[in-house]
């Protein structure tokens, strides 16, 4: 059953960080869509109004630029988010004490934010067959999936401070991803008529969530009453990489040969992987048939191909 949510008046303030990421992005145009200001930091120097230029390492400017918004809500994207990156060093620093400079900024401010919110990874339950759950142990086996954890266990003492939710997304994928992750990668290939494909195991089952399913999750949990908690993002359907290329043959109108680079093959590759929806579904209830592969897929092709 779905749990009584505070209703948004018109032109609350949301502030985003990494709000130039890919999920920045799309996020930011959702919450214009309902009516909310929204705002956020980057990296990046910028001419747009409501975007700052602010590294979360630095947590006075963290402050002054929150100091300056006053937003009623914190959603908290930015990170080093790709699992491969080379700078070990650098995705504990900016994925642990960025966050924590950010909530140290948040309660230096004279008033009390309605929620923060802030993404951590499915990737801290590490290799783990079947239906994951938030009650289960984590066992992070990469550094991005264990410094999501550290992260998780840093945050818990401001639970009782501030109004705090973090999120634990599954795989998911839409216009504008890094052609370096998989589903961009295969697009990328139909799009240029390629005629292989090197990947790894194409049987294997995991989440392939639209992107717009998520900030659409994370909307629903943000001005939801819960907080304190740890929810996983999730839809619990499963898909093969292999359905993907079968559906990618049939939009783009040829079939693609896929060979097995061995590079790409984990070790002790576990089948299936996906979330559960029960704790999620609980709170914001349940919207996962509203998304479904095929159709981010064709969304996907056609921008690509535009």
């Amino acid at each position: 059953m779905k749990e009584t949510k505070m209703e948004a008046p018109f032109k609350e303030k949301v502030f985003i960080t990494g709000i130039n990421g890919f999920t920045g992005k799309h996020l930011e145009k959702h919450l214009l869509g309902k009516g909310f200001q929204v705002y956020g930091s980057t990296l990046d120097e910028t001419n747009v109004s409501n975007h700052f230029k602010c590294d979360i390492l630095n947590e006075n400017a963290l402050f002054d630029v929150l100091n300056k918004v006053k937003p009623n809500y914190v959603i908290h994207l930015a990170a080093i988010s790709f699992v491969a990156s080379k700078n070990q060093e650098n995705i504990y620093t900016v994925n642990v004490f960025g966050t924590i400079n950010l909530l140290n900024a948040i309660q230096k401010l004279d008033y009390s934010l309605n929620k923060i919110l802030i993404a951590s990874s499915a990737t801290v339950y590490g290799n783990v067959e079947g239906e994951l759950n938030e009650t289960m142990c984590p066992k992070p086996v990469n550094h991005y999936g264990n410094s999501k954890l550290v992260m998780e266990n840093m945050i818990k003492p401001y639970f009782e401070k501030l109004n705090i939710i973090i999120s634990r997304p599954f795989n998911y994928t839409g216009i504008g991803q890094d052609p370096h992750f998989l589903v961009p990668k295969i697009l990328s290939h139909y799009k240029l008529g390629k005629e292989k494909i090197e990947l790894g195991n194409i049987d294997v089952l995991r989440e392939f969530n639209d992107v717009d399913f998520v900030i659409r999750s994370y909307t629903e949990l943000m001005l939801s009453i819960t907080r304190s908690e740890i929810v996983n993002v999730c839809s619990g359907n499963a898909i093969s990489i292999n359905d993907i290329l079968n559906a990618m043959s049939t939009i783009a109108g040829y079939t693609i040969n896929v060979e097995v680079n061995p590079k790409f093959v984990r070790p002790n590759e576990i089948r299936v992987l996906k979330g559960s929806t029960k704790k999620m579904t609980h709170i914001i209830g349940d919207f996962t048939n509203d998304f479904n592969i095929k159709h981010t897929l064709k969304k996907m092709y056609r921008s690509q191909a535009t």
